[in-house]
């Protein structure tokens, strides 16, 4: 089960760190959905760590916003 979480969680934060990329450089660079599967493998680690924590910053950013919209 512990798995399966971790699995979802990051699939998660990795999509959303690639759309946030995307977002800021304005569209310059396609998202890599198919995560960095043609690269060298440390690149690949390296690449979709990236990714990963943008998306996590992203949630966490969105977290703080809204708690302090709701609760001023």
């Amino acid at each position: 089960m512990r798995f399966v979480l971790e699995i979802l969680i990051g699939v998660v934060f990795f999509y959303n760190g690639e759309i946030v990329v995307l977002i800021i450089i304005f569209g310059r660079r396609k998202p890599r959905w198919d995560y960095y599967m043609d690269e060298s493998a440390s690149r690949w680690v390296f690449l979709t760590e990236i990714s990963t924590w943008l998306g996590i910053a992203f949630w966490l950013f969105m977290a703080c916003f809204i708690n302090s919209v709701l609760f001023p």
